[in-house]
């Protein structure tokens, strides 16, 4: 991942920097994507060849039916071909550098608000394996696949250019098939190489849901207060020790190490991207004493936190 260390990591509010200036469509600030009901959806044809380190405050999801590069999500260097759907969610840290000048395919861009109206679970998109920081952001496809996802961004495309006084309600609802058949292909190939214990991997996913949500905070500047296990538990309408029992059978790991891993992860991030110091990273990561989160990352990773610097 690419560091920066004079620069604070740049949150963007807008499509406008993944595409090319001379090719960019005009887009005033009420429609950025912090607006409500956000919605937008461009060609990859005109976007830029290279993305430095950033986080954007919307969601995004693009299709590649043409060109290569290498796209960074989180801790994660994924190379992008055709055939692939992309995810990146809000606070991860991304960038992009392409390789070659031909790029098509789409990219559509939405906020929270606008997906949600309507919907009973407002908390599907937290849910989703695609935006996670550890989670899949990538689908690769068959052609068969392709085809189908293409067909839905070229009609969300036709709409998006048509609009008329119905159209955010069938954007809407073309974005919410398309995540959907997404998350429904990732969970069928989930149990075909995995064939796992489906009660035991929902409450895997609802933990980890959980935690993660607490872990999000550090991305506002605020610092992250993870609750006691007991908590959790409750929460989840189980024992404690049943949760640590299914956690452990399921990843190898106790629910407490888990969520330590987590922690070690987004201390990686942080540390690479951030212009804190490795104290402000710390106190924001929960740690009261830096030469204790210094030494205990160090017996995690076999690295210090100045390493990474």
């Amino acid at each position: 991942m690419n560091k920066i260390k004079n620069k604070p990591i740049p949150i963007y509010k807008t499509h406008k920097h993944y595409i090319q200036e001379q090719n960019a469509p005009q887009a005033s600030v009420e429609t950025s994507a912090t607006a409500l009901q956000h919605f937008e959806i461009h060609p990859r044809q005109a976007c830029n060849s290279k993305v430095n380190i950033h986080r954007i405050d919307f969601y995004m999801i693009f299709i590649v039916t043409r060109g290569e590069g290498i796209h960074t999500f989180g801790l994660k260097e994924h190379y992008i071909k055709e055939n692939m759907l992309g995810f990146i969610g809000p606070n991860m840290f991304s960038s992009w550098e392409s390789v070659g000048d031909e790029q098509e395919g789409y990219f559509c861009t939405f906020s929270e608000d606008f997906f949600n109206i309507g919907r009973e679970n407002k908390h599907f998109l937290n849910e989703l394996p695609f935006f996670q920081l550890d989670g899949d952001a990538v689908l690769h496809l068959t052609d068969e696949q392709m085809r189908y996802y293409l067909s839905l961004f070229e009609l969300m495309h036709w709409e998006y250019s048509n609009k008329n006084a119905y159209s955010d309600d069938v954007l809407r609802s073309q974005l919410q098939l398309l995540l959907h058949k997404a998350y429904a292909q990732y969970r069928v190939e989930e149990c075909r190489c995995d064939k796992p214990n489906l009660p035991s991997i929902r409450l895997l996913k609802a933990f980890t849901a959980l935690y993660q949500k607490d872990l999000k905070v550090i991305h506002e500047g605020r610092t992250v207060a993870l609750k006691k296990m007991s908590e959790y538990a409750r929460e989840l309408g189980v024992s404690q020790n049943h949760l640590n029992d299914t956690v452990k059978a399921v990843t190898g790991k106790s629910a407490g190490q888990l969520i330590k891993s987590q922690l070690i992860k987004q201390a990686t991030v942080c540390l690479k991207a951030s212009t804190k110091s490795v104290s402000e990273i710390a106190y924001l990561l929960g740690y009261d004493d830096p030469s204790y989160f210094a030494r205990y990352y160090k017996s995690q990773t076999g690295q210090s936190p100045s390493d990474l610097r």
